[in-house]
């Protein structure tokens, strides 16, 4: 079985936008994304920001909507092409690109943030984009991310559960050898000028709550929480990173 397969993106770029798919769950992944990096920017209004990684565009088109001036660049044809049809559909205008994140076609100086979301566990060279990240920044400029953590629980919950089990998430779309322990990824960090640095849990499991572990178990991740019409499974930002963890830095 071909492990990081990437072809999935492309194969499914049209349903980035199709409710209940699993593309789409980053819409809903991106609600607390945001959040927590919305409490280290006073205003998007007239910021320069870059999307490494934007797939179809969801996290391009919440920030493009507060009026940030928004870039994004993707490996995925199909999901660029998606992205700027859609933002032409809703009136927004967004620089979309296809490229590669090692090596981002911006001048230095450019931007005063850069998104980097389920993007560093799926590329060749994750430390290559820390360092592109730091040089498109400008001075203060913030750098936030989120990825997996390598650890025996992230085998047992993304590869394990979520991949082989439930096959919520498409088999083989991960390489547990490609997550990233937040010391190993703290360290590159600061090796390449990225300093302040905030990384907290990305909890999808409710702290390992049994309720939320055996909701996900019997009905996967496109459950309904009976006790909210809209909600689906709960997210947490907390100290537990043990596997999925998010986090800012700042190009000093």
């Amino acid at each position: 079985m071909k492990k990081n397969d990437l072809e999935y993106y492309d194969l499914k770029a049209d349903n980035w936008w199709t409710e209940g798919e699993v593309l789409n769950l980053s819409n809903h992944l991106n609600q607390s994304r945001i959040k927590f990096f919305s409490s280290y920017i006073p205003t998007w209004q007239g910021l320069k920001v870059l999307d490494i990684g934007c797939g179809g565009g969801l996290a391009s088109e919440t920030l493009a909507r507060q009026e940030a001036c928004v870039s994004g660049i993707d490996l995925s044809l199909p999901s660029i092409k998606v992205a700027q049809a859609h933002s032409r559909k809703n009136n927004l205008n967004i620089d979309y690109r296809w490229g590669i994140a090692e090596d981002l076609p911006f001048a230095a100086n450019k931007f005063d943030a850069v998104l980097c979301c389920d993007v560093l566990e799926h590329v060749a060279d994750w430390r290559k984009v820390i360092s592109e990240a730091h040089r498109v920044l400008k001075t203060n400029g913030l750098f936030f991310f989120d990825t997996i953590n390598r650890s025996f629980k992230s085998k047992l919950i993304m590869i394990w559960l979520l991949e082989n089990i439930l096959k919520q998430i498409p088999l083989g779309l991960h390489d547990w050898n490609k997550f990233i322990k937040p010391q190993e990824l703290t360290y590159t960090m600061e090796n390449y000028g990225l300093n302040n640095i905030m990384i907290k849990g990305f909890d999808l499991t409710g702290g390992m709550n049994f309720q939320t572990l055996k909701n996900i178990l019997s009905k996967g991740l496109n459950y309904k929480n009976k006790c909210s019409n809209s909600e689906l499974f709960p997210i947490k930002i907390n100290e537990d990173s043990s596997v999925w963890y998010l986090g800012k830095a700042v190009k000093l």
